[in-house]
């Protein structure tokens, strides 16, 4: 189940959540600098929860913001992903397939012109080469490694696209109340 944090006791609990697993969420910043990325999605842009559906535990959350820092926020075609992260224990094929599907659907509604999707993950990070290969023979798809950091991007149609392909069954893009 996912649920969007339209409302305070959601930004508390995706705040709180993250704040927990910020040593997991592999972003090489000071814990300043990951705050801003955790709470830039509830600022500037979409914050998800993603529910174990029996208990409504927190097993996992999102976040993207349309632009870029170094384009002043103006460039809206680009929706950058600040951060994604599944609980151990949740991490599968099909949940990521769910998962990345509502997060599809939830940058279409903000804002269906985007054409680029992109994260920043540490270079050497393998979850993150292993995430990008899958998309990396998608028309579109590119990576950039700058110091310690890769820019890792690819097209929003292409990405849909793959996502369609990729579920195993339908995937409903609902979200709880």
């Amino acid at each position: 189940m996912y649920r969007r944090c339209d409302k305070e006791p959601d930004h508390a609990a995706y705040t709180k959540f993250l704040i927990r697993h910020q040593n997991e969420l592999n972003l090489p910043y000071s814990f300043p600098v990951k705050l801003s990325f955790i709470a830039a999605p509830l600022l500037y842009g979409q914050a998800l929860l993603i529910l174990e559906e029996e208990s409504y535990e927190i097993a996992g959350a999102a976040g993207f913001v349309l632009g870029t820092g170094a384009n002043e926020y103006e460039d809206t075609n680009v929706c950058q992903i600040e951060v994604a992260f599944l609980r151990e224990g949740y991490r599968s094929s099909t949940l990521f397939a769910r998962a990345l599907r509502v997060l599809l659907e939830s940058i279409r509604v903000m804002n269906p012109a985007v054409e680029t999707v992109q994260f920043w993950a540490p270079a050497d990070l393998d979850s993150a080469k292993r995430l990008y290969t899958r998309w990396r023979g998608l028309p579109g798809s590119s990576v950039r490694i700058e110091g310690s950091l890769a820019l890792y991007s690819v097209s929003f149609e292409e990405l849909d696209r793959f996502s369609r392909c990729y579920r195993r069954e339908r995937i409903t893009t609902g979200y709880a109340d």
